[in-house]
């Protein structure tokens, strides 16, 4: 055997229980980050409603929506243990019969969490005036 082969041999061979070690951590880190995926959960979300001045809303409404989401375990925890409200701006509207939109861009998440669907995605409210219940 000529030396770059005895060296190569060492190389390899020297302290082998330390490479070993280093390839079984090694292995175990690489298949922990690959394996990880996205986790998908669903959360009911309190609706919160800007109403127009001397309006209020008529019917009984449902005031919670179930939302779906992905992403890493650790941004979804911090998602599930912070309170979470949707707020409907419906200002602008006038009295009588409504349909709010409500779509993923109107959940506030975690960055890393990405909000795959709202459902409902609309709720029908109907306004009505303040002002005409005093006056009769």
């Amino acid at each position: 055997m000529n030396r770059r082969e005895r060296n190569w041999k060492s190389w390899v061979t020297d302290n082998g229980s330390y490479k070993l070690v280093a390839l079984f951590v090694t292995l175990i880190l690489w298949v922990t980050i690959l394996g990880r995926g996205d986790i998908v959960m669903t959360k009911e979300v309190a609706l919160d409603f800007i109403l127009p001045a001397n309006m209020q809303i008529q019917d009984k409404v449902e005031r919670q929506v179930t939302v779906k989401v992905s992403g890493p375990r650790m941004a979804l925890k911090k998602f599930t243990q912070s309170p979470v409200t949707i707020t409907l701006d419906l200002s602008p509207r006038g009295e009588g019969s409504v349909e709010a939109v409500i779509s993923p861009k109107n959940v506030e998440v975690p960055f890393g969490v990405k909000v795959l669907s709202v459902y409902p995605e609309t709720i029908k409210v109907t306004l009505h005036s303040v002002a005409n219940e005093i006056g009769d």
